[in-house]
C-alpha cells in the first residue's frame, strides 16, 4: 500500500468533505467578485428590522416623499378630470336646450290654437326636456324677481308694496338651476 491509501485506510484519520465552521463563515463575510464591501453592507437586509443609515436612507425617504406627493396629485387630476367631464357634459346639455327653446315657442303656439294636433307634441317635447333637467318658470301671481324675470308690461298698483306679476307674456325656462331665459311678463306694483 501506497502512504496515501495507508492514510485513507486508517480509522479516524479519514478527512471530512464539508468545510469547517470558521471556513464557511469567512466565505459568507467575504464579498462577491468585483463589488467592494460597502455596496455589499448596504444591500444586506439590517438585523432587527432596523432603518438602513447613511445617505440610502434619506435618498429612500425623498423617494418616499415624491412618490405620496404624485399619489395625491393624480387622485386630485382624476377628481377634477371627473368634474370637468359632469360639467362639461351639463354645459352641453344646457346648450341644447337653449337651442330647442324656439322649437318649444313654436309648439307651444301651436298647441294654442290646435290643442289636438300640437298638444301631444308639445307636451312630450317638454315631458323630455323636463326629464333631462328643464324647469319652466311660470311665475304668474308670484312677486318679481328680477333673476328670473324679465318685465315687459308695468302697471301701477293702489297700494305700494312689492310688484307681482300679473301675466306672463313668454315662458321662461331654467336648466339645473340656471336661467337659460327669464319669463317675459307684466307687473303691476
Amino acid at each position: 500500500m501506497t502512504a496515501a491509501t495507508e492514510r485513507d485506510a486508517a480509522p479516524g484519520a479519514t478527512e471530512s468533505l464539508e468545510p469547517e465552521p470558521a471556513a464557511a463563515a469567512e466565505a459568507e463575510e467575504a464579498p462577491p467578485d468585483g463589488m467592494d464591501e460597502e455596496a455589499v453592507e448596504a444591500d444586506s437586509p439590517e438585523p432587527d428590522g432596523a432603518a438602513p443609515e447613511g445617505p440610502a436612507c434619506g435618498q429612500c425617504a425623498d423617494y418616499l416623499d415624491s412618490l405620496t406627493r404624485l399619489k395625491a396629485e393624480f387622485a386630485n387630476f382624476r377628481r377634477r378630470s371627473t368634474e370637468q367631464q359632469a360639467q362639461a357634459a351639463e354645459r352641453g346639455a344646457a346648450d341644447l336646450a337653449t337651442r330647442l327653446l324656439a322649437v318649444l315657442d313654436a309648439s307651444e303656439a301651436g298647441a294654442a290654437h290646435d290643442s289636438e294636433l300640437v298638444g301631444p307634441l308639445h307636451s312630450a317635447l317638454l315631458d323630455a326636456l323636463t326629464e333631462g333637467g328643464l324647469e319652466v318658470i311660470s311665475p304668474a301671481g308670484q312677486p318679481f324677481d328680477p333673476n328670473y324675470h324679465e318685465a315687459a308690461l308695468h302697471t301701477t298698483a293702489e297700494s305700494p308694496g312689492d310688484p307681482i306679476v300679473t301675466e306672463v307674456l313668454r315662458t321662461g325656462y331654467a336648466w339645473s338651476g340656471r336661467v337659460l331665459r327669464p319669463a317675459m311678463v307684466g307687473v303691476r306694483g
